[in-house]
């Protein structure tokens, strides 16, 4: 069984729903199981545009699972079809992202899949989250995830609420 940890964003119909749903969703995905869940995160949208966009609930959960990264994509790109995303635009609204920052400790760069997630490091909605369920985390790199911290700002970023059950 392989440790990996998924971001969860959503900023479309009833994102708090939105979010629960997926996260049982994970939870059903074969051989893997939902471990631990961050709080719920609303923060601000990031766009390519001046576009408005509502802001975004995020959380982050830590799963262990027996599948490849590459099946367990194909499992979380089910689960954004069957909650209605459409990739209209990069950036875009979306009713569900899911996207897998670490996978184990696992690099991989191939041109469906990059892990560690490529803006990781950058969003504070990634990783304020990841350090509240894995704060001694250390990433393939040797980098603790605590270092990352200073480099983002939580500002912007308001801890709401934790997952139904």
């Amino acid at each position: 069984m392989s440790v990996c940890y998924i971001a969860l964003g959503s900023n479309l119909n009833h994102p708090m729903q939105q979010l629960n749903a997926a996260k049982n969703a994970i939870d059903q995905i074969a051989n893997t199981k939902v471990m631990h869940c961050s709080s719920i995160y609303q923060s601000k949208a990031i766009t390519l545009d001046d576009e408005a966009q509502a802001d975004y609930l995020n959380a982050v959960i830590q799963v262990e699972t027996g599948l490849s990264a590459d099946v367990l994509l194909d499992e979380l790109q089910t689960i954004e079809n069957r909650q209605g995303r459409v990739r209209e635009k990069p950036w875009g609204e979306r009713t569900i992202d899911l996207d897998i920052v670490l996978f184990a400790d696992q690099i991989i760069a191939t041109k469906r899949l990059t892990i560690p997630h490529c803006e990781m490091k950058n969003r504070n909605f990634v990783l304020y989250p990841l350090y509240q369920i894995a704060p001694e985390l250390k990433l393939a790199d040797n980098t603790l995830l605590k270092e990352l911290l200073p480099a983002v700002s939580d500002q912007c970023l308001n801890k709401l609420a934790e997952f139904n059950e």
